[in-house]
């Protein structure tokens, strides 16, 4: 679980601090930089997987291509930010298993990793280079004090676990004129790892039961998903030998159903559930099926409708498969970590807006009763520029707004992602203190969706970043 990202330097975001709890609509017009956050979300991500320089590559895509590292800084006018630094808060799940199978289990479930870029030319082109990478514990008493979104003493007794010293478990220090980082032993001897000339990061190349801590933290970032949710994926049935899980693009929708079928307790319970949340969007859903033909060796959605027929996942709209995607990742206890949506409105009436983001909530951990298989411990994170979408979520507790802010820096003038939050959520009472934002920008913004008489929760704004000019 991610509490807290600090971003400074990349894209947009100069120095951005979002915190995050179980459910979190990120709002804004278009072009303020909320797909940034998404980006250093994903790229974090990638780089459980990938060598540094391959992640930069796997990055959204700008104009057909793959960004140049050059491009992931900030710059505006002269300026150019000198670093790229990630900082991120986790509770992550302790037990934990590598790639050989090898069970272990993490010290503590709370840590803050950060790692940071600088840009470097090799062999005349460019590439991110390794300059420091650092995972260090959270005393248990700060975590549960900083964990600032509400929960119950079962959900923290269930998820904030663990005892660690305060010494790190991985640092990074001079040895002479080279930076060296440190990976700190866990009942044996630890590594060190030259920083500049490392391909990968720590957490990305040692994901090891020998160091049981990285390797949690590996699995937690390894789990995020960024969903990119495409028709013909969502819509095309499922061979027997495909994975039995969801992938980002929506595909194996009904090998993953399939599964779950054959886990259930009740018969008939998926299905019945799946069918029961479909018709909060769509009128007169009677039925839902998986087809297993052996002939072909395929699985198919099909739903029955008030026609009394069975129509094929082919057959039903975008915002239908969008819907029972995201219905069926609620039901599936394996689906852990970040969830991230780009814009969950898509191919949805406005009428059914509501629906949608009551199911985007159920997805997310509750946090309120203890963290287990019936309530895994993962989050969702959507981005919008909806006013409809806007205005379903609770500004107390879901809701950040991002915006486009003038500054200036060393004589440069541009433009840089703000981060502004309700003075009713909880955030607007961590540190640094956010300042407030006036209330007909809110109005600006919600235009022809804003009601005759707008409710003060979505009027008193705080924002917190960077000074305007």
């Amino acid at each position: 679980m991610l509490t807290r990202l600090r971003i400074e330097g990349f894209k947009n975001l100069l120095d951005v601090d979002v915190r995050f709890g179980p459910f979190t609509c990120v709002a804004g017009p278009n072009g303020a930089g909320k797909s940034n956050l998404f980006d250093a979300i994903f790229f974090l991500h990638l780089l459980t997987k990938h060598p540094i320089m391959e992640a930069v590559r796997r990055l959204r895509e700008t104009k057909g291509r793959s960004p140049e590292p050059r491009s992931l800084f900030t710059a505006f006018g002269s300026f150019r930010a000198p670093a790229m630094r990630f900082t991120a808060d986790l509770i992550v799940d302790r037990d934990v298993q590598d790639d050989f199978g090898v069970s272990t289990q993490a010290s503590i479930s709370t840590l803050r990793y950060s790692v940071t870029f600088g840009l470097t030319h090799e062999n005349g082109t460019e590439r991110l280079e390794l300059v420091d990478e650092s995972l260090i514990p959270i005393k248990l008493t700060d975590a549960r004090r900083t964990l600032s979104f509400r929960s119950s003493k079962g959900f923290r007794d269930s998820c904030v676990l663990g005892r660690r010293s305060g010494a790190p478990f991985v640092s990074t220090s001079a040895d002479g004129t080279e930076r060296v980082i440190q990976v700190h032993q866990e009942g044996h001897g630890g590594r060190k790892v030259p920083a500049p000339k490392s391909s990968r990061t720590v957490l990305g190349g040692m994901a090891s039961s020998d160091f049981p801590t990285v390797l949690a933290v590996h699995r937690e970032m390894e789990s995020w998903k960024t969903l990119l949710l495409e028709p013909s994926a969502m819509r095309a049935p499922s061979f027997y030998q495909d994975e039995r899980s969801i992938d980002a693009r929506g595909a194996n929708l009904a090998a993953s159903i399939y599964r779950l079928q054959q886990e259930e307790d009740r018969p008939g319970g998926v299905c019945a559930e799946l069918a029961n949340r479909l018709a909060e969007l769509i009128e007169d859903v009677q039925e839902l099926r998986i087809r297993d033909d052996s002939k072909t060796e395929t699985l198919t959605v099909e739903m029955r409708g008030p026609d009394g027929i069975f129509h094929p996942a082919r057959s039903l709209s975008d915002g239908t498969l969008r819907f029972l995607v995201l219905a069926t990742l609620m039901l599936d206890p394996d689906v852990r970590g970040i969830i991230c949506l780009e814009e969950p409105e898509n191919g949805i009436h406005p009428q059914r807006i509501p629906p949608m983001v009551r199911l985007l909530q159920d997805i997310a951990v509750d946090p309120g009763t203890a963290v287990g298989s019936d309530n895994p411990l993962r989050q969702v994170v959507v981005n919008t520029h909806s006013p409809e979408v806007f205005q379903n979520v609770n500004p107390e507790t879901d809701l950040i707004f991002v915006e486009e802010e003038r500054i200036a820096r060393e004589g440069a003038r541009g433009r840089v992602a703000a981060v502004h939050v309700p003075t009713v959520s909880w955030r607007a009472n961590t540190e640094p203190r956010p300042r407030q934002l006036a209330p007909g920008r809110v109005r600006a913004y919600l235009g022809h969706a804003a009601p005759q008489y707008p409710r003060q929760l979505w009027l008193d704004y705080a924002k917190a970043g960077h000074e305007t000019v």
